[in-house]
């Protein structure tokens, strides 16, 4: 065979040498290293996208919240305020006598006026300051006037104890509206009404005044800013609503219609409105900033953030991510009683 093996037997590895082996090992944890590094990073963009996406999320909701509110303002069935008297002072959104929320129906809105980012309320509402863990600086507090949209009532089917708001379909009644927690009480009439008619009477609905804040916290010492509210239901002022978690700031510049047109020539925060201003309140703008729920590693947030007639707010150095969401919402039933035909 000449010292050759035959054609049919092959060489075969016996094993690896050290230095193969240790470059295989290598190359293998180069590999897994390599991936366990783009499986982090992942979850980190996954997580930071989420936050991002809660916090848009939340202040683009606030926002539209109140402001689906503002558009109820001054709904008071087929009654028209325009012929009341103002009140003489500024009316305690917080009181339940009934003479006291009928004699307020012209102020469908109302404001408390927080100055700067850093200002306080220093005389918030008595329902808002029994209720709340603390008012977040920098926040107004905006009140809304309105009957129910939704439920009519026969004063029969009323529950006593509950503000209702009556308006009169008879040019026969002594009176144009009512409002009144006892149904009995309750007795204006319908249309086609006679002077000897009784009945039928005309249809109640539930009184509303809805508050809007920003408290520090959603529960007690936990620093989560919360947009919540504060509601007269069924003949009491409720306990606070959490609403929107991560709303900073909410700030409010209200519209006033000075030549009686149905258009608000000026905006201002109110802070010094005369009873007569607040009564020519026929738009809102909103401005509110939202907070995402958690902070994010090695973020440095360089922007800075309006807040209207407020001023600005930011740089943030606390890693958490901001945004600010903006907007003017018309209040349709006082502007409409004043545009010119």
């Amino acid at each position: 065979m000449n010292g050759q093996y035959p054609p049919s037997v092959h060489l075969k590895q016996g094993g690896l040498s050290l230095i193969e082996l240790m470059i295989s090992m290598t190359l293998g944890l180069i590999i897994l290293a390599v991936l366990g590094s783009m499986m982090v990073n992942q979850g980190w963009q996954r997580a930071e996208l989420d936050k991002s996406t809660r916090m848009i999320g939340n202040g683009a909701y606030a926002i539209d919240l109140i402001a689906e509110n503002l558009r109820l303002a001054g709904y008071y069935d087929s009654f028209d305020p325009t012929s009341l008297a103002l009140p003489a002072a500024m009316p305690d959104p917080c009181s339940l006598v009934s003479s006291d929320i009928s004699a307020a129906l012209r102020l469908h809105v109302q404001g408390y006026d927080a100055a700067t980012p850093t200002a306080a309320i220093g005389a918030p509402p008595s329902c808002v300051a029994a209720v709340t863990t603390g008012l977040k600086p920098g926040s107004d507090i905006v009140v809304i006037r309105r009957a129910d949209t939704t439920t009519a009532l026969n004063p029969a089917a009323a529950a006593a104890g509950t503000h209702y708001l009556q308006a009169s379909l008879c040019t026969l009644d002594a009176k144009s509206y009512l409002l009144d927690t006892q149904p009995a009480n309750l007795t204006l009439r319908q249309k086609n009404c006679t002077a000897g008619s009784t009945t039928p009477y005309a249809l109640v609905r539930p009184f509303h005044i809805d508050i809007f804040y920003v408290d520090a916290n959603n529960l007690a010492g936990d620093g989560i800013p919360t947009l919540k509210k504060v509601q007269l239901s069924q003949g009491a002022f409720s306990a606070a609503i959490p609403l929107v978690e991560g709303v900073d700031y909410l700030q409010a510049e209200y519209g006033l219609d000075t030549n009686n047109d149905g258009v608000a020539e000026s905006y201002t925060s109110c802070s010094a409105c005369s009873i007569a201003d607040w009564a020519s309140v026929v738009s809102v703008k909103l401005h509110v900033i939202a907070k995402a729920p958690e902070s994010s590693r090695r973020f440095v947030d360089d922007k800075t953030l309006s807040l209207g007639s407020a001023g600005t707010v930011g740089p943030f150095t606390d890693g958490f991510k901001r945004n600010s969401f903006n907007q003017t919402v018309r209040l349709v039933n006082p502007s409409s009683r004043r545009e010119i035909p």
